[in-house]
């Protein structure tokens, strides 16, 4: 039985590497690691993989998301797995694109456990096989937030006030206190006279963007 052929993209050496090997353990075919978007691209439209593991976050350029919709347009039923280790893929960017239909969003923390990367890219494949003619993009956040919500939850992190966040905003102060109050309790955080709100939130989103924090 002929096995599964999977190129792997990822700019860190070391998470990239540990892929590769939960990968071989399971007897999947690697045929290509790569470590940016235009050097996965060359060998996909030469190889045909069947399988894409992507990084989230590809550094400077292109990021995985931006990879994966190339990567269909070459390879219309290539199955794609999304690593990354932030828990929402608007937390990269509030612009973030959308992914491609049927694809798998998997947090790099579960990678380590190997049914985890192995259930992803068998329903990866599932997916793969029967999205439409035409490809959708969509999004496949892990939060139920909304994108003004994640956008509010960044401009707290970035330090901005009430007032600041609601003049950007183009909203009332009342308005930006709701939202917070109704961020906190979507992802459980708890607030006292010790930990309010605003510190909850700014500790959270630094947590999954690494204290890398962007102006939009």
């Amino acid at each position: 039985m002929a096995r599964t052929r999977v190129i792997v993209v990822d700019d860190d050496d070391f998470t990239r590497s540990m892929v590769v090997s939960s990968l071989q353990m399971q007897d999947y075919d690697v045929i290509n690691e790569s470590s940016t978007a235009s050097a996965a691209i060359k060998s996909a439209m030469k190889l045909k993989p069947e399988v894409a593991i992507l990084d989230l976050d590809l550094g400077t350029g292109p990021n995985g998301i931006d990879l994966a919709l190339a990567l269909r347009r070459e390879i219309p039923r290539i199955a794609i797995v999304i690593l990354t280790t932030f828990e929402d893929p608007r937390f990269l960017s509030p612009n973030i694109p959308m992914l491609p239909e049927g694809s798998i969003y998997l947090v790099k923390r579960e990678v380590g456990k190997i049914e985890k990367l192995g259930n992803a890219i068998d329903q990866a494949l599932i997916n793969a096989n029967s999205i439409s003619k035409f490809d959708k993009s969509v999004r496949t956040p892990r939060t139920n937030l909304t994108d003004n919500q994640v956008e509010i939850m960044r401009l707290v992190a970035m330090g901005l006030s009430n007032a600041q966040i609601a003049k950007k905003r183009g909203i009332n102060e009342k308005s930006v206190e709701q939202t917070i109050s109704r961020i906190t309790k979507e992802l459980n955080l708890t607030s006292s006279a010790e930990k309010n709100s605003r510190v909850q939130l700014s500790l959270y989103y630094q947590q999954f963007v690494g204290g890398k924090i962007t102006d939009a």
